[in-house]
């Protein structure tokens, strides 16, 4: 039993890259611009994101290919929905590509520090920030403006701004770590 919860946790998880080509579709084809549909698959996919993890700890069907996997596919999902909202005029480039770059960095820098024995942890910071970035992706999605501002492009820029602070966070830690490692 624990080993298919396993397996439905992780496909919860596989989900939210699956989502990815049905949103880049619907918000491009056959015009580009806001979609209802769209925001609704987004949704959808996000609410995975909530499930996998609260199923996971509590059932303690936690996997090391799901801790790999789970934040590899949150960057995949929120970077292959802002780079389609991107390309629909939606969200500015300048933002995309910093969130972007970020998440490369994210990536690779995971894969470095992995394997001099550090260990990354997703922390309170990261899910407030994937959270905000969420949100902010509905939004955009949706075109919500109070006052001729667009609620969705301001939110983004806080997540923008919150998902080079987690980078940050994420480095000084690691660097912190590898320094204990080499001095123990």
């Amino acid at each position: 039993m624990e080993a298919s919860l396993s397996y439905f946790v992780n496909a919860l998880t596989l989900l939210r890259i699956l989502a990815v080509p049905v949103i880049v579709i619907l918000v491009l084809w056959p015009e580009p611009g806001p979609s209802v549909a769209a925001t609704a698959v987004f949704l959808a996919a996000a609410l995975t994101d909530f499930l996998d993890g609260q199923l996971a700890r509590r059932t303690d069907a936690v996997t090391e290919f799901g801790k790999i996997l789970d934040p590899l596919a949150d960057r995949i999902f929120i970077s292959g929905t802002i780079a389609t909202l991107m390309i629909a005029g939606i969200l500015p480039w300048q933002g995309v590509i910093l969130v972007i770059v970020r998440d490369i960095f994210m990536i690779v820098g995971y894969k470095v520090v992995e394997g001099r024995g550090a260990k990354l942890r997703v922390s309170f910071l990261g899910k407030a920030y994937t959270t905000v970035m969420m949100v902010a992706i509905v939004l955009a999605m949706t075109g919500i403006e109070v006052r001729g501002v667009q609620v969705g492009v301001w939110l983004f820029w806080v997540g923008v701004a919150g998902s080079l602070i987690t980078a940050l966070v994420y480095s000084i830690n690691v660097i912190s770590q590898l320094r204990r490692m080499k001095v123990a």
